[in-house]
Order: structure tokens, then sequence, then C-alpha cells
């Protein structure tokens, strides 16, 4: 008879259907069943992985999945997600405990805060995510302050987390961020300091960057560690 704890009901409609959408997912039969949204999404990013995946970090985990996910791989051997959103990190952990998942772990940083205590938690690792997630690290949000408003610092503390691949799908010319993102540059003064060829360039000091196909409409690269 199996142990498994049970998943609270609160927990499964966090999950199943809270923002943000694309990343809503089932807990059934002690297996992880992604919405249709998030299959799409996983189609065009699980390819670019490292193969094999020996390490994971979702560095704004949400509502989990990436990080439950890799932790189902019996070659995974940590998967490590970061965010500020508590109701977010309560309900992954409470997934994995749910699936026996200990490997998956969770934790309320900044990435500067992980990057600067990095070998604490088994890092740097293998396959790093920043899925729409740059512009927040860059201008700050509602939910926590920006980590820098300096695209060299930011990619410095990158370079510092990922041991091989960073998957970066990000807007990055402002006029493409929303409206309360753009307050917040005009609010700040950075309006000019955000476009795609200093991200880019930002990058390249640390990372080999080669564009794929958009995530929607938003660029996706996959950056490989120099």
């Amino acid at each position: 008879m199996s142990t498994r704890p049970p998943l609270d009901p609160r927990v499964a409609a966090h999950v199943e259907s809270s923002y943000p959408h694309n990343l809503d997912y089932k807990v059934r039969g002690g297996a992880l069943r992604p919405r249709w949204k998030l299959r799409r999404r996983l189609k065009r990013l699980l390819p670019l992985y490292s193969d094999p995946l020996e390490s994971l970090l979702d560095l704004s985990s949400s509502k989990g999945y990436f990080v439950l996910e890799a932790a189902t791989r019996p070659g995974c051997a940590s998967a490590l997600g970061i965010d500020v959103h508590e109701p977010d990190l309560e309900a992954s952990r409470a997934v994995a405990a749910h699936l026996e998942l200990d490997r998956a772990r969770f934790e309320r940083l900044t990435l500067r805060a992980l990057a600067e205590s990095i070998d604490d938690f088994g890092g740097p690792f293998d396959t790093v995510l920043l899925v729409n997630t740059y512009p927040y690290l860059f201008f700050g949000s509602d939910r926590a302050e920006a980590v820098a408003a300096d695209h060299a610092e930011l990619f410095g503390l990158l370079a510092r987390v990922t041991g091989g691949r960073l998957v970066f799908s990000n807007r990055v010319d402002l006029s493409a961020l929303p409206r309360h993102i753009r307050a917040r540059a005009a609010a700040a003064g950075l309006e000019s300091a955000y476009d795609e060829a200093r991200i880019r360039a930002a990058a390249e000091a640390h990372f080999h960057v080669e564009p794929r196909r958009a995530l929607g409409k938003i660029p996706l690269w996959l950056l490989t560690r120099r």
C-alpha cells in the first residue's frame, strides 16, 4: 500500500488553475500532467536541456513544474527552483512531498543570494531556466526589488549559477514589455538602458548565444557557458 501523503485540494486547485496559466498542470495517479499551454512550452524548451540532464535550476520556478519534472529523471541528481512568491513555493513543496520527489527543492531566494552561496545549493547547475523573468531582475516588481539595473552585472550572476546551458526566453526590447514594467522603467529613468543589443552584448561576455525560433512572440536563446 502506498504511503504517499495526500495532496491538499487547495494545492491541486492552485497548480491546476492560477496565474500564470501557461504553467498550469494536474497531478493525477502519482504523475505530473501538464495542461495544453504548458505542453506547448515544454515542446520548445525541453529539447534545449543538456543531454543527459544532470542538474536543473529554474530561476523563477512559479508552480514548480520544470523542477518537479526534472526530479523524475533518474540521471538528474538535483533540481532547484527559486522564487519570491510564497504561495507558489508552498504549493511546489507540497506537490514534491506528495510525489516523493526528494531531489526537488524550492527556496525563497533572489538570483544574487543564490549566486553568492551557489556551492551550498549544489551548483553551478547543468541546465538553468530563465523564462519571462529577466525584465523583473532588471526593473524589479511589486514582489521584489530589482536584482541589478545593469546587464553586465546580471549576466555575471547568471554565469555564476550556470555550469552548462542557460535557456533564456525573455522580452529584450522595452517596447515589448508589459505596460507596468515600462512604467517602472520610466520612473527609474532606465528606458534607454534596456534593448536587445545591450542584453546580448552582456550575455556574450560569458556565454555563446544561439538564437532559436521565438517562444510565441518572445525571443528564445540558448546560451552555452564559455
